[in-house]
């Protein structure tokens, strides 16, 4: 027995027994939390990956890790996505809400696009009026202001309102069960997997 000397008390051996004991459930739970630090990076950059044209900054920060310790000593570690992008990523991560219908901004041919396929500018200029909203027949365009001549009059709807399904992109909770289910797979103990959506 490690640390152990021969012609020790019962009471000592008990003792040593709980601190040893208790000490390989903390190495053990230290090595769970790494794992799944790393395995939320890995999930990061398998959603980039998957996200045509490459993610945006605001996409990029979309997952983290996070531990908290209970009150009987183990040890809970979540996987988040963030609350702004799990609310913007949702029905594309998420595949009980993959078939909603949204309302999308489509753009047309006379849009100026980003690499990411997005009109570029779009929250900009929305809030300094360079881009606006109208609605004629039923139907949302967006215009650019800017171009106010007649010669211009055809190339100022850049984009067009539609009601539309977004692709799934990234099954976020299947990989991370995935994922986490082969991380605990080689260490002995009791563990629970639980997905939360708020």
């Amino acid at each position: 027995m490690s640390g152990w000397k021969s012609g020790r008390s019962p009471n000592e051996a008990i003792k040593h027994l709980r601190s040893t004991g208790t000490d390989f459930g903390n190495k053990t739970q230290s090595e769970i939390t790494l794992r799944m630090r790393l395995l939320a990076k890995d999930l990061q950059k398998q959603l980039n990956n998957d996200i045509a044209g490459g993610p945006v900054a605001f996409t990029n920060r979309a997952i983290f890790f996070n531990f908290k310790r209970n009150a009987n000593g183990s040890r809970t570690n979540q996987i988040i996505v963030r609350g702004a992008q799990a609310a913007y990523l949702r029905t594309v991560i998420n595949s009980s809400d993959a078939d909603e219908l949204y309302e999308k901004l489509i753009p047309t041919s006379n849009a100026r696009l980003s690499k990411q396929g997005n009109i570029s500018g779009l929250q900009k200029g929305l809030a300094n009026k360079r881009l606006i909203v109208v609605e004629e027949k039923g139907k949302k365009y967006l215009i650019d202001t800017t171009k106010k001549s007649k010669k211009q009059h055809k190339k100022r709807v850049i984009g067009v309102k539609e009601k539309k399904k977004r692709k799934m992109v990234f099954d976020f909770f299947k990989n991370a069960e995935d994922g986490a289910t082969l991380i605990i797979s080689d260490i002995k103990g009791n563990y629970k997997i639980t997905k939360r959506i708020e």
